[in-house]
């Protein structure tokens, strides 16, 4: 586990790649900052937006995914304040006023801060992080604090836009409060915090954001405690670089988590309870990374990890039956109650479903996380490939694109086009980043033809859909912020600067 802490730097280039370009956009923030409060901010905290390589949705389930951070990030400007009397006021404002207006919020000392989750209010992502933080340190004396919010990681693209605001604000929080946690366990802190705007989360996102290294993807691992492991390309003719682009069907997970992503993590915890019983595990699986660990126990073939998943795979033909299942057909194969059945595996989770899809997403994450080590042994030109990284990488990802579209239904046209696109224009491997049901896309292309290849995803998708942008060069503008190649950026981070 990383006992390091968020990095305190006095320089954009000790965290930015393209520190010239990002200079005037901070002066902009503090300028605004002094516009809008009276008084230059104390600090920014800035916190990265993430694309998924490979590894989408088993996260929740326990296994090993392989994000990289963008250079794209949530910042936030922040200076402490008092407030004359005994009252903890926050004034939280976004440079976006026009979408985002400002709030004012209390500190109490019952619940913190008050978060609807039932209301979208784009200040709850800001209030998970700063409860989070002063509930994990059980804070008694915050202090008040003005901050203002500027972020370039598209809303609703699947980059993780509003993981990126939780960790940020639990950073800035922290910081304001002159407390410190480490890398790892300020992760643990956002993946719990942002579960109180009503999304189960699974942890890849808030890891990847304030882990990451600079030029490097990461293997995180979740079991048996969360730690990072680097991931560096071999060196090949042809540079790998990834292009993201965005569909424009926005993906705000929060909104569609009844019926989303919120029901695909009760899924896979059910099939863990009924795999846990058909192969009568020694105790009942919570996740089935569980039910991989104990089968990998009970039948001695422990450090065999692409041999169990597949395995696993296949034995799900003989237990779980290929069609959804009820409440009802669930209970009575555990051997319960449907009350019960529901207050075990769903509990406090808001799900809208009368069928569950065990089989087919059960068999998704088994073999999405055996195309997370498959990757990882390209990358360590481990056998067997073919001695070509990017054909080898390019496969995998079109593997993973079409499991989530047909096992684990988290896919939708769009996505389905702008891929087939992508790999027409030469991508190696295409396939859909986040959690899906719209958002964005991640394509493995050859440094020398991204140019190109960028510009064919504007004419070919973009320019086809909407004709009407063409020669409007506010709209044209735009363009470069739905599609574009990024590096892997570090992570989270607290900048004093000069400017």
């Amino acid at each position: 586990m990383s006992s390091d802490t968020p990095p305190v730097v006095h320089d954009l280039s000790a965290v930015y790649q393209a520190a010239k370009a990002e200079r005037s956009r901070y002066a902009r923030l503090r300028q605004e900052f002094t516009n809008r409060f009276g008084r230059e901010p104390d600090f920014f905290a800035r916190s990265p937006g993430r694309v998924n390589l490979i590894g989408e949705h088993i996260d929740y389930a326990g296994f090993s995914v392989l994000p990289m951070a963008l250079d794209r990030d949530v910042v936030i400007a922040v200076a402490r304040t008092e407030t004359g009397d005994t009252t903890t006021r926050i004034r939280l404002a976004n440079i976006e006023t026009h979408k985002y207006p400002q709030r004012t919020f209390e500190y109490n000392s019952y619940d913190l801060v008050t978060i609807d989750p039932k209301v979208h209010e784009w200040t709850n992502y800001f209030k998970c992080g700063y409860k989070g933080v002063l509930e994990h340190l059980e804070v008694k004396d915050a202090v008040s604090f003005d901050a203002l919010v500027d972020g370039n990681v598209p809303a609703g693209s699947g980059l993780s836009s509003s993981s990126a605001f939780v960790c940020c604000a639990a950073l800035a929080t922290l910081t304001a409060n002159m407390r410190t946690l480490s890398k790892a366990e300020l992760t643990a802190v956002a993946i719990r915090a942002e579960k109180y705007a009503g999304v189960e989360t699974g942890g890849m996102d808030q890891a990847i954001s304030i882990m990451a290294h600079v030029g490097s993807p990461l293997l995180i691992h979740f079991q048996p405690e969360l730690s990072v492991s680097p991931i560096t390309f071999p060196t090949t003719s042809q540079k790998p670089i990834f292009v993201i682009a965005n569909t424009l069907v926005v993906a705000d997970k929060h909104v569609t988590a009844p019926t989303n992503y919120n029901l695909r993590v009760v899924e896979t915890r059910i099939a863990a309870a009924l795999l846990s019983k058909c192969l009568r595990l020694k105790r009942e699986a919570l996740t089935l990374k569980d039910v991989y660990d104990q089968y990998a126990t009970q039948s001695g073939c422990v450090g065999k990890g692409r041999e169990i998943l597949m395995s696993l795979s296949e034995i799900l033909n003989q237990h779980l039956k290929q069609q959804p299942y009820t409440r009802e057909e669930i209970a009575e194969n555990l051997d319960i109650s449907v009350d019960m059945m529901l207050q075990k595996y769903v509990g406090n989770v808001i799900i809208r479903t009368d069928h569950f899809e065990l089989y087919k997403r059960a068999k998704h994450v088994f073999e999405e996380a055996c195309r997370v080590f498959q990757f990882r042994d390209i990358c360590d030109e481990k056998l067997p490939h073919t001695g070509n990284v990017l054909e080898d990488l390019g496969k995998v990802m079109d593997a993973s694109q079409k499991s989530c579209r047909e096992l684990y239904n988290c896919s939708c046209p769009e996505i389905d086009e702008l891929t087939s696109i992508a790999r027409a224009s030469g991508a190696y491997g295409s396939r859909l980043t986040g959690a899906g049901w719209g958002g964005g896309t991640v394509s493995l292309v050859a440094e020398d033809d991204v140019a190109d290849f960028i510009r064919d995803l504007k004419e070919k998708y973009y320019l086809k859909k909407w004709p009407e942008w063409r020669g409007n060069a506010e709209k044209e503008a735009k363009l470069d912020d739905y599609v574009f190649a990024s590096k892997p950026s570090g992570g989270a981070a607290v900048l004093e600067l000069g400017l």
